[in-house]
């Protein structure tokens, strides 16, 4: 079963309100890129994974560990009697050759941190953890490479037993169905636990002033939105989302774009320029926020992951329905 769930990165959450709000420098476009291709990755190995079955096992994705001083992130965790297997996922495209340890691309030269690098630094990592805690365990790894356009060029049979290609992926997920477990696993599941840390090194953050205020649109990402009773309608696209999805955005933005900066009600109707009446402002803050201190110095805190997260939890607690054109 899936122990803990796969949210976006956060560095991705903070270069979408970036790329929203302001015009990115080509290398955070690049990133941002990459970002939103590994997490297509991830869907893509967890819908298959699903598929296959996974009820037997315990299944950690996107975790952080702390192992002898230092943090280690890890895509997929695989718990069982057996032991743990860490997947790393990579949802490269295009023709990649490897030849000895050095891994090139057809179209843009020598990869310098390789694929193969990273999972023996993962794995190894899992061996000192072994070490540290004294409680023996295998420790294994496959790297994923689940985009249909990916094909590898490798002489080297030890990198082929190390790589489960887009083709064999349903197979080889599947053969977990034959590991089950038990108490040896619910303790070892323990060990991993006791370990967790969050993300120790998401820093970015940007100057209040510098990125556009105002709300924009969900489905096309403009700030041409003209004010009704209850909504805000698009004159680019024809969506029509509510007031209060308009604000959750916003908070969603304000945490990822500033950071430790106070979120007051007076920022938020400055961040928002004005486009929602005071009233609902607070109203909304109060239903999705954690305040802190009282009257003129209270502040607030998202107290959801993302915008994605906040809609679904309070979709049964929401009066207006968006309605995004497609």
């Amino acid at each position: 079963m899936f122990i803990t769930l796969r949210k976006l990165p956060e560095e991705l959450l903070h270069l979408k309100a970036l790329r929203a709000r302001s015009v990115l420098a080509a290398v955070d476009a690049d990133k941002l890129m990459r970002l939103e291709r590994g997490s297509a990755g991830e869907r893509e190995y967890d819908l298959l994974f699903d598929e296959a079955g996974h009820g037997n096992l315990y299944v950690y994705r996107d975790i952080y560990l702390q192992i002898e001083g230092s943090v280690t992130q890890y895509d997929t965790l695989i718990i069982s009697e057996s032991g743990i297997i860490v997947n790393e996922i990579k949802n490269f495209t295009g023709d990649y050759r490897v030849e000895g340890s050095m891994w090139t691309h057809s179209g843009g030269g020598q990869i310098p941190d390789d694929a193969a690098s990273q999972l023996r630094r993962a794995t190894g990592k899992l061996m000192r953890l072994r070490n540290t805690v004294r409680f023996n365990f295998d420790v294994s790894g496959k790297l994923i490479f689940p985009n249909d356009n990916f094909r590898l060029f490798c002489d080297d049979d030890r990198v082929w037993n190390q790589v489960v290609l887009r083709a064999d992926l349903r197979r080889y997920l599947a053969g977990f169905n034959n590991e089950y477990s038990g108490e040896y696993a619910s303790q070892l599941a323990d060990v991993i636990e006791r370990h967790i840390v969050p993300n120790p090194y998401f820093k970015q953050r940007v100057e209040f002033d510098s990125v556009r205020h105002s709300l924009y649109c969900g489905g096309c990402g403009s700030f041409k939105l003209e004010k009704q009773h209850f909504h805000l309608l698009c004159m680019t696209c024809g969506s029509r989302e509510s007031n209060e999805t308009h604000l959750v955005r916003a908070m969603s933005d304000f945490k990822y774009l500033f950071g430790p900066l106070e979120m007051t009600s007076r920022r938020m109707m400055q961040f928002t320029d004005g486009m929602v009446n005071y009233r609902t402002v607070l109203r909304s803050l109060a239903k999705y926020c954690h305040a802190h201190g009282q009257n003129k110095s209270t502040s607030y805190e998202f107290m959801y992951y993302d915008f994605e997260e906040a809609m679904e939890k309070e979709k049964p607690n929401r009066k207006y329905k968006d309605y995004i054109a497609r």
